[in-house]
């Protein structure tokens, strides 16, 4: 019965949500000249995700990224009680779980993109150089682009507007981006750059040659390491599938699984493990990448 209630509902919520998306921005102009202003996270809580969604590279606010969150977590819940009533619970917290797991996962893709936009950026730097410009003249134009390193470089203009000096300013930039050692070698580059001159424009070419070569060989090893990868998740995504694969053709082989507490104990211990054998293969990947 519960089935049939839930596949009866589907239509309808389907309709509901496509009837307030048509509504969504005439909603939005209401509220604006209304003068409401839009649900927001504490700041406790904003700030961190912010960092982090930023961190993985996902354009989307703190507030939709939670929504979509919610909304993810209440279909799993709804589709494991439409299979079996005692997966509920262990669906609902691998479903939490999953959200803060994605953001560790992606955690290092914003990164990537910067790294791989600095020899590009030292190569115009060079070229204005080459032209009769400056460091701060290249930085200002890179700062008002598009590119993956305007937001840093925005940050870095700014302080030296402010009289901070381009040189202390962009000493400030590896801070900000401890995990790259080559923001270090950039920052290192421009300062000397700065006084130089022109002089220094091949010392930059040179510079971007040695960041793609290095680039490239982390390429390199990467795809080399792709069947390792693969293997991995299909390793340990294996038990989940067979588990999702029992519930869809025979619900009731669950029973013994979430109907009884030594059933409950084997799923509980064998998530655990499932998630600790995850992060060391992981480990065991990163290391032969």
């Amino acid at each position: 019965m519960l089935t049939l209630a839930l596949a009866a509902a589907g239509p309808l919520g389907v309709a509901a949500l496509v009837s307030a998306a048509r509504r969504a921005n005439a909603a939005e102009r209401a509220r604006i000249l209304g003068g409401r202003p839009p649900r927001r996270l504490p700041i406790r809580v904003r700030a961190p995700l912010a960092r982090a969604l930023a961190a993985a590279d996902l354009s989307i606010d703190p507030e939709a990224a939670v929504e979509l969150w919610a909304a993810g977590v209440g279909a799993v819940c709804l589709l494991a009680t439409a299979l079996a009533p005692g997966l509920a619970l262990p669906a609902a917290l691998l479903a939490i779980a999953s959200g803060p797991a994605t953001l560790v996962l992606l955690r290092g893709r914003r990164d990537l993109k910067i790294a791989a936009a600095l020899p590009g950026a030292l190569e115009q730097l060079a070229a204005e150089l080459r032209g009769g410009g400056t460091v701060a003249e290249g930085v200002a134009r890179l700062a008002d682009g598009d590119g993956p390193l305007a937001g840093d470089l925005r940050r870095v203009h700014t302080r030296a507007s402010l009289g901070v000096g381009l040189a202390d300013a962009l000493a400030a930039w590896p801070g900000e981006r401890p995990r790259l050692p080559e923001i270090r070698a950039v920052a290192g580059a421009l300062a000397v750059a700065v006084t130089l001159g022109g002089r220094s424009a091949g010392a930059l070419e040179g510079l971007s040659a040695s960041l793609r070569d290095r680039l490239g060989a982390v390429a390199e090893s990467r795809s080399l390491s792709a069947q390792t990868r693969l293997s991995a998740v299909v390793v340990g995504a294996a038990p989940l599938g067979y588990l999702a694969f029992s519930a869809l053709v025979d619900p009731r082989s669950l029973g013994v699984l979430v109907g009884t507490g030594v059933g409950r104990v084997c799923l509980v211990v064998g998530l655990a493990l499932e998630g600790l054998a995850a992060l060391w293969m992981r480990r065991i990947v990163r290391s032969t990448a």
